[in-house]
């Protein structure tokens, strides 16, 4: 994965760059996340007041992320500078970590009022976790991967929290005895686990994982002492230096509202005072109202999202056959999260045009992420491989760079293959894509190729073979 610092988004705004590196010094070396952090409380600032038209339905734009990561690698500190931002900038930040549906979605409460014959029984509604409008951080997002009948119910339910707002499909609703809990979900949903058992055949079957932005990373000895070393470098040394403070950073995002705010109450000449007294389906209906004038699309912006399009559908078609069409299955999230990462990307740029640039500055960002996740779920690796394994993968290569042609390279001898058509011939043997080739060849290359460097290419020699 790039760092953040190489994506051209990052480049060109400083505030997220500012962002980055405060997000870095909380958790370290996890940079994808954190840029996807930013979004997610940007979602929220915008969510009163932004509807993403789509021919007669809309998408909201909230950013939702789940992250799959090895325990003690920085999941869980970072929500301790995102919810900070967002405790900062007015969007409640709440934590679950374990509890009932009812703890979600709401419940009954039974008041006794009065004594003797005047005594009554008052049930009163009690809001859930996932009503309104908040950033819940699911903390040990394991609970929704063990399959029991009450993960499958919460499932569900943050699914419907996904919808939509302002469609009705985003409403929660959960008969009890004491009656019908209905509530409208505005949340944006933050999940973080380590990859229990049995993970990735998990999230091929629940449509939840084609609602959030959902990111896997493994952390080797070698990654884990890397940030090791880089959090030891800062014991007795002073914070480096950042573009802005962390004040600076909360007064951007409040600032973005209000300009939203304003657009919006402009647009609709609604008086500030008025609209504050609105009924929560009275500002629902002026939002989507002003939809389409809120932001307009640029000439080039369709054009921009076919382009990025493609290159998402050219990841899954090198993809092997039987997991294709299950992947496949992501991709209409990936492109509703293309027209929902561009839109925030305008935002950024104080536009009210969402244009060609702005779509591929997201698709910078998302086509990383997707390409990251079909590795994963295309990979036969797993921590902890057996031996066996180990060896059977080795072999493939092997049999790749057999396949391929020999040269002779002055001053190294011959039988030298060239690197990018081993993994080529490793892609079309194993039906693995390109990322995923690259991946193994990481993996297995150092202790099976001596490397060589000739005419701006990679050569690769079997070790053992040749003298260098």
């Amino acid at each position: 994965m790039k760092s953040y610092e190489d994506y051209k988004v990052v480049q060109k705004y400083p505030v997220l760059k500012a962002y980055m590196q405060h997000f870095q010094q909380t958790s370290l070396m996890n940079d994808l996340p954190g840029l996807l952090s930013f979004f997610m409380i940007q979602g929220q600032v915008a969510l009163p007041y932004v509807r993403i038209p789509t021919g007669d339905s809309w998408l909201d734009p909230r950013v939702h992320v789940f992250w799959i990561q090895p325990s003690r690698t920085g999941k869980s500190v970072a929500w301790n500078f995102v919810g900070d931002v967002l405790d900062k900038v007015g969007v409640d930040a709440t934590m679950f970590s374990t509890g009932t549906d009812a703890g979600l979605v709401g419940s009954f409460k039974t008041t006794t009022i009065g004594s003797g014959k005047e005594k009554e029984e008052v049930v009163e509604q009690v809001d859930g976790l996932l009503a309104g409008k908040k950033a819940l951080n699911f903390d040990e997002g394991s609970i929704l991967l063990i399959p029991n009948k009450h993960s499958q119910e919460t499932v569900l339910y943050l699914q419907t929290a996904c919808n939509p707002v302002g469609s009705g499909n985003n409403v929660l609703v959960k008969h009890m005895k004491d009656g019908t809990i209905e509530c409208e979900s505005l949340v944006s949903l933050w999940i973080t686990t380590y990859p229990p058992k049995g993970v990735k055949e998990y999230v091929l079957t629940k449509g939840i994982f084609q609602r959030v932005l959902l990111y896997w990373a493994h952390w080797d000895m070698d990654m884990r002492q890397t940030v090791s070393n880089m959090r030891l470098s800062t014991f007795w040394q002073p914070g480096k230096k950042t573009l802005m403070s962390r004040e600076k950073i909360y007064d951007y995002f409040k600032g973005r509202e209000k300009l939203l705010r304003d657009r919006l109450l402009n647009l609709s000449q609604t008086p500030f005072n008025e609209w504050d007294a609105m009924t929560r389906e009275d500002q629902e209906d002026l939002v989507q109202n002003h939809m389409w004038e809120m932001f307009t699309k640029g000439e080039d912006y369709t054009t921009a999202l076919f382009q990025a399009a493609d290159e998402i559908y050219d990841l899954v078609r090198n993809m092997d056959p039987a997991l294709s069409e299950v992947v496949a299955s992501f991709t209409p999230g990936v492109e509703n999260y293309l027209g929902i990462i561009s839109l925030h990307i305008a935002i950024l740029d104080e536009s009210w045009v969402v244009t060609g640039e702005h779509v591929d500055l997201a698709h910078d960002l998302l086509f990383d992420l997707f390409r990251n996740l079909i590795s994963w779920l295309e990979d036969e690796v797993e921590v902890g491989m057996k031996e066996g394994e180990k060896a059977a993968m080795k072999e493939k290569l092997r049999k790749a760079y057999d396949a391929c042609a020999t040269y002779e390279l002055d001053g190294a001898g011959d039988g030298w293959r060239r690197k990018a058509s081993v993994i080529t011939q490793y892609m079309a043997q194993t039906g693995v894509s390109k990322s995923t080739a690259d991946r193994h060849m990481a993996l297995h290359g150092p202790q099976m190729f001596n490397p060589r460097k000739h005419s701006k290419r990679v050569y690769i020699r079997m070790k053992g073979e040749g003298t260098l």
